[in-house]
């Protein structure tokens, strides 16, 4: 019983030490980028989705469970992102890793949602997959990379806090909303029917690319060209920069989780 006391302990300890950096976005960035996605669902997805998770399960409590089962168990780790270096101009197969990466992974759960012979569990598992890694792969540090694994080992000053510049995309930014419900917001108004359709369509590799060029406006001091070198220090100049980048990808994430997901289930 004392062993497991302490097994317990560690396993909490262990989720909230790496919680605020090892998911793209956050929890509050996954919710909210979920809760646009199921606004925009066609009735015909929502009753698929509801008949596979039931009808109180909603996607905002499904997407930050790929994180919380890697944390704990280890599961998929490498699922979440693809180190593709910054000097390249589009994403390309050869940087996935042969365990899996973020693109090919969500390649790999559509193909389970979509086969007949699937049991349910195994689309109950794949569906919570697919929402989480097309709103990770929106976080720009999730595809690019400087040898700093995504900008975890790039130590940053964010308003005079210590922090790594991953962890200034996955939440810092973003927890400077009083509430969730703010977030989500903004994130609404960034989007319009204009650009939702032009937002609905595309491939995980061609999100990967916007999502790597976007990478660049996170990795350069802002207005200049220059490579931010590690212990910079980031606060409101910042904030403004990539707070609107933020929040489009953001947008971005949630408009195409509901369009694959009405393709899907249509």
């Amino acid at each position: 019983m004392k062993n497991r006391i302490i097994g317990i302990i560690a396993i909490i300890f262990t989720i909230l030490l790496v919680t605020p950096s090892a998911g793209a976005w956050g929890r509050t960035g996954h919710r909210v980028a979920a809760m646009l996605a199921e606004e925009r669902l066609t009735p015909q997805a929502l009753l698929a989705i509801h008949e596979l998770l039931g009808p109180d399960v909603s996607l905002a409590n499904i997407s930050t469970w790929a994180d919380e089962i890697r944390d704990v168990e280890g599961i998929g780790s490498t699922w979440h992102y693809v180190d593709v270096p910054i000097t390249e101009s589009r994403y390309d197969a050869k940087y996935c890793q042969p365990e899996g990466c973020v693109v090919g992974k969500i390649k790999d759960f559509e193909r389970v949602l979509r086969d007949p012979k699937a049991d349910k569990l195994a689309k109950q598992e794949a569906l919570k997959f697919f929402v989480h890694f097309i709103e990770d792969m929106h976080q720009p540090l999730h595809v690019w990379d400087t040898g700093s694994k995504g900008g975890n080992l790039m130590q940053v000053l964010f308003f005079d806090q210590d922090s790594s510049l991953h962890r200034v995309w996955d939440s810092d930014i973003i927890e400077r909303y009083p509430v969730e419900e703010a977030l989500l917001r903004d994130v609404k108004q960034a989007v319009n029917p204009a650009l939702a359709a032009k937002w609905s369509k595309g491939t995980p590799e061609q999100w990967a690319t916007e999502s790597l060029l976007a990478a660049r406006k996170a990795y350069y001091l802002p207005s200049t060209s220059t490579v931010m070198p590690s212990g910079t220090k980031l606060d409101e100049g910042y904030c403004r920069i990539v707070l609107p980048i933020i929040r489009e990808q953001l947008a971005k994430a949630g408009t195409r989780v509901a369009w694959a997901l009405n393709q899907v289930f249509k």
